[in-house]
């Protein structure tokens, strides 16, 4: 855990191979992360508060009382959709784990930037909250920037690895 730890720091040099893939690995950790946001958010939006909450929005939105069967079925298929969404971070994760790259962290760092600002731009814009409560926007957050760090300790590490290795089979 605590060599975890210490790859996390996108500052800290990478001197040589063992340090490199260690970074290079915590993108998978900050995948991880990814996926327990969206279990919690999967979860709460089970929750009679977020059924609640969407159905202020719709007729907010259409001047409409929403339908309870169709907001029924779209909270089913968000469950699903969601679902899928932790089960394709665990996998990339295991990838990433196994056989790091910089790709990868690249494009989940790029994710978690849009999702950290959809969720800073929601502080602010109650329209784009959905009726989140203010704990579930201010976890996200926490849990994203961890993630972003991680991701960009492991792009950097990835970099690393790359080189020294490149290096090793050019002096072989």
């Amino acid at each position: 855990m605590t060599d975890l730890i210490k790859a996390m720091n996108p500052t800290a040099p990478l001197t040589n191979e063992e340090t490199a893939l260690a970074a290079a690995r915590v993108s998978a950790v900050g995948m991880v992360i990814g996926a327990i946001n969206q279990v919690v958010a999967g979860w709460y939006s089970t929750t009679p508060a977020a059924a609640e909450g969407a159905a202020r929005m719709v007729e907010q939105f259409t001047g409409q009382a929403p339908d309870a069967a169709a907001m029924a079925q779209q909270t089913q298929t968000g469950l699903i959709v969601t679902g899928v969404f932790v089960v394709l971070h665990l996998i990339l994760a295991a990838v990433q784990w196994r056989k790091p790259n910089q790709v990868l962290p690249i494009l989940f760092l790029v994710l978690v930037i849009w999702g950290l600002g959809t969720s800073l731009i929601s502080l602010f814009v109650p329209a784009f909250s959905a009726g989140q409560p203010m704990w579930l926007t201010v976890l996200t957050i926490v849990l994203l920037l961890i993630a972003a760090i991680a991701h960009i300790a492991a792009i950097r590490g990835a970099s690393a690895l790359d080189k020294i290795r490149t290096s090793a089979a050019q002096n072989y």
